[in-house]
């Protein structure tokens, strides 16, 4: 918010950049039965590698918390 577009685009491009490729930042959970992993949807970048095998059920529940109202961007 604020900012020009050229401006806009190239911190967006930088910080798109910087999550991709941050490997210090990284999680790889590596799933076997009873395996629990949780993240909080609003601070995290997550993607899957399906690498697993498929013959192995697994199960996914989405939860949202309860919890403070989010705040936008231009009310900071």
């Amino acid at each position: 918010v604020g900012f020009k577009k050229e401006e806009s685009d190239a911190l967006l491009n930088f910080l798109y950049d910087h999550i991709g490729k941050g490997a210090d930042f990284h999680v790889r959970a590596t799933y076997r039965p009873g395996t629990v992993v949780v993240w909080d949807n609003r601070v995290t970048a997550h993607t899957v590698v399906a690498d697993y095998d498929k013959n192995i059920r697994r199960h996914h529940i989405r939860l949202t918390p309860q919890a403070e109202k989010p705040i936008p961007a231009t009310e900071v």
